[in-house]
């Protein structure tokens, strides 16, 4: 893959890109959570805007009656997870963080990492758009495949 195949995906319009895990339930929310927990560098949580510990668990962040976010960096990149649904995983990011294949290839491996933990399919989207999709991750292909290069 070459940058400029895929450059036009992280130019700036004005919105952020997500990351999506669909139909998605508790305990596969529990099995990101642990692996964030173990995240480096520590990922940031908030519970109605006070910093919290991770140690409070899923359960906290998936309450309907608080506004969690917790925000980690993959490279570069700084993924942030608001908590909107408990049958949908989203993250999202600026796109202006993503400048060249290094960052690409950070992302693709954090959609691996979320594929193979939950054994489900991950897409990265336009902002709030799943149809919208710019690559997918199937724990079944091992693959991200980018829909610009389809």
């Amino acid at each position: 893959m070459k940058w400029e195949q895929v450059a036009s995906d992280f130019a700036w319009d004005g919105s952020w890109r997500d990351i999506y895990v669909l139909n998605t339930s508790e305990s596969d929310w529990q099995r990101v959570w642990d692996i964030l927990r173990e995240w480096s560098p520590p990922a940031n949580f908030s519970v109605s805007g006070n910093i919290e510990s991770m140690l409070l668990g899923v359960e906290a962040a998936l309450d309907s009656e608080t506004a969690s976010l917790l925000s980690f960096y993959v490279g570069p990149i700084q993924l942030a997870c608001h908590f909107f649904s408990t049958v949908e995983i989203e993250f999202d990011f600026d796109p202006r963080q993503v400048s060249g294949i290094p960052e690409v290839e950070q992302l693709e491996g954090f959609m691996r990492l979320l594929g193979d933990a939950i054994e489900k399919q991950v897409i990265l989207t336009q902002e709030n758009d799943q149809e919208a999709i710019i690559a997918r991750y199937s724990p079944d292909l091992e693959s991200v495949v980018w829909t610009a290069l389809s």
